[in-house]
């Protein structure tokens, strides 16, 4: 069965993957290999969190995320410093944080007979300078060596690299399976291979790789003791005996002393000529290496240059892009102008505005209601009668809703009753029943449900006629014209009733604040009179101020893009010519269409 088959069958938990299964192998190497594996399925299968990747001393690195399984091969005794429980060198663990300064909390799993489940967990973090320095490893595999001791439920071994000495503690470390795998391409020789071919089926291939593993094993031999492998040291070599030397000899030595000098001496120079050409070359390759930035800046100064010219919008398509520079400094006057007063008109109604304030508060202050609201007061009155008419019908109208619910249930059950129309008697009897049962509870089914549909159709007609009275409250007051409802029909339905009511509340408030503020037409009546037409006019909105018109940008200044601003000007010029040309042309032929009458003098024809 293959790893991840058990993870996902058996222990989905990592806790409980680390408690009932291990992975061995004999060698660093193939436990490196089996790690990074394990972490690429977990990682594939989306079980993995953020990672980050660390620098190993040696060059080697080593990536970690939330949710692996991670091995401590250091001991770092933290109760001492009251820093947290001790993380201890062999602790299998899992990553369950990882904070934005790299650090990596680790949770393990310690017994404890007191705890639910008979273990409690322990956590802890590691900053990244430990982690570096290699307090952490992946802990999905680990040597045969490291797992003496160790008891789980199944244990996964990779056999190649183990000799028998090896293999015996890793096939026993589990209680329940203990699986081997066997790279038969691997174990089996190049000779036996030839000979026997390809395995044609997988029973032969398990022989042929327990064959080749078990001759493997046989080859192993037991440690022997160092003591058995010493002997005796040999004698020790004569010293060559010393003799004095002639003068011939120590002139011949002495010239080749000094032939060796000259050569050194010779060699030194060179070197120092060689170190001038490299220090010469070093110099010239960073002056191309300078020359090189700062062409790379400058290439990289004309592309940002071009991105920002190209994200100018094109002539034709600004508002005022056609205009030519002379027009558009006439017309920022304009707006200047149009702006000044445009401010001076908001001052004024700021000033109105303030006034009518003041106006309102001394009225307020002294209790005389002025006409404005007599007139809301008054509309107000009219407006609550014809609201208590509309809530009459909406109840009126729920009163029908219930009614015609009732009345549809009771359909249903006729409807379930005619399903045993035309059984017999014994049919009847049988279904716990009876025919005088069946027929009196029909007759007061479709009573019941003439009864609901009539309260229905009353209930209908009484809505309307709320609805009918609350729109005649308002019409035949002396406020329908200025509420716009002297020829309004009924609503047909309650709530655009009331929101048209909430509308005419709304217009009573304004018509009452323009009465007030006196910026009524002079041809409105008091609103204490009714007026010739049957109502009162309605007020006139107090003047707003005029709104600043949009002010146009000052032309484009020619020194960031001089380019861009040669070419609109060019086609601006253009686009004016064209524009004059196409005038002229048309009033050619408007003068050629309509020609002026000719003026004689003198006698008219005869």
């Amino acid at each position: 069965m293959a790893w991840d088959e058990l993870c996902l069958q058996q222990w989905a938990d990592p806790h409980d993957l680390i408690a009932h299964l291990v992975v061995l192998a004999a060698r660093n190497s193939d436990v490196d290999a089996l790690n990074l594996g394990a972490q690429a399925m977990r990682r594939e299968a989306g079980e993995l969190g953020d990672e980050h990747t660390y620098a190993l001393p040696g060059g080697d690195t080593l990536t970690l995320a939330v949710g692996d399984i991670v091995r401590v091969r250091e001991n770092d005794y933290r109760s001492r410093r009251d820093q947290g429980p001790d993380m201890l060198n062999g602790y299998r663990a899992v990553i369950t944080a990882m904070d934005e300064h790299h650090r990596v909390e680790i949770t393990w799993r310690v017994k404890d007979a007191k705890a639910p489940g008979g273990h409690r967990t322990e956590s802890g973090w590691v900053s990244p300078q430990k982690v570096a320095g290699g307090a952490l490893s992946l802990g999905y595999a680990m040597t045969i060596a490291a797992s003496q001791g160790l008891t789980c439920n199944t244990s996964l071994m990779y056999g190649h690299g183990a000799n028998a000495f090896a293999t015996y503690p890793g096939i026993t470390r589990a209680r329940r399976q203990n699986h081997l795998w066997l790279p038969l391409a691997v174990l089996e020789d190049e000779q036996t291979r030839a000979r026997l071919g390809e395995s044609r089926s997988e029973k032969e291939r398990l022989e042929r790789a327990i064959d080749a593993f078990a001759r493997f094993l046989g080859q192993s031999r037991p440690d022997g003791i160092v003591s058995d492998l010493l002997q005796e040291p040999p004698a020790p070599a004569p010293l060559p005996r010393q003799r004095d030397l002639s003068a011939e000899e120590a002139r011949a030595g002495s010239e080749r002393r000094l032939r060796q000098s000259r050569m050194a001496q010779a060699g030194r120079a060179k070197s120092v000529s060689l170190s001038h050409r490299r220090a010469q070359d070093e110099a010239q390759r960073e002056e191309q290496a300078r020359r090189s930035e700062e062409k790379a800046k400058q290439l990289l100064a004309r592309i940002q240059a071009g991105a920002e010219e190209r994200a100018v919008p094109s002539w034709t398509k600004r508002i005022y892009g056609a205009v030519s520079p002379q027009e558009l400094n006439r017309l920022i006057a304009e707006g200047d102008r149009l702006a000044t007063d445009a401010e001076a008109e908001a001052t004024e109604a700021e000033t109105q505005a303030r006034e009518l304030a003041a106006r309102l508060d001394h009225e307020k202050a002294t209790s005389r209601p002025t006409r404005g609201q007599r007139f809301a007061a008054e509309a107000g009155e009219i407006l609550d009668q014809a609201t208590a008419h509309v809530s009459d019908a909406r109840g009126h109208l729920e009163t029908a809703f219930a009614a015609a619910g009732h009345a549809e249930d009771r359909a249903r059950q006729l409807a379930k009753l005619a399903e045993s129309e035309g059984k017999g008697r014994i049919a009847l009897r049988l279904a716990g029943t009876s025919l005088k049962e069946y027929r009196e509870l029909t007759q007061s089914l479709t009573g019941e449900r003439a009864a609901y549909l009539q309260t229905e159709a009353d209930a209908k007609r009484d809505a309307r006629q709320a609805l009918r009275e609350a729109r005649d409250v308002v019409q035949h007051s002396r406020f329908a014209d200025s509420l716009g409802v002297a020829r309004t029909p009924v609503p047909d339905h309650v709530e655009k009733a009331a929101e048209r009511l909430v509308e005419m509340r709304s217009i009573a408030e304004r018509a009452a604040t323009a009465w007030t503020s006196g910026t009524v037409t002079p041809s409105a009546a008091p609103p204490g009179r009714r007026a010739s037409s049957g109502g009162t006019p309605p007020a006139t909105a107090p003047r707003q101020p005029t709104p600043a018109p949009r002010r146009p940008c000052a032309p484009r200044s020619p020194k960031k893009f001089p380019e861009l601003y040669d070419r609109e000007a060019t086609g601006r010029h253009a686009h004016q010519q064209a524009q004059q040309a196409q005038q002229a042309a048309q009033h050619q032929q408007a003068a050629v269409a309509h020609p002026e009458p000719t003026r004689f003098r003198g006698r008219g024809l005869r």
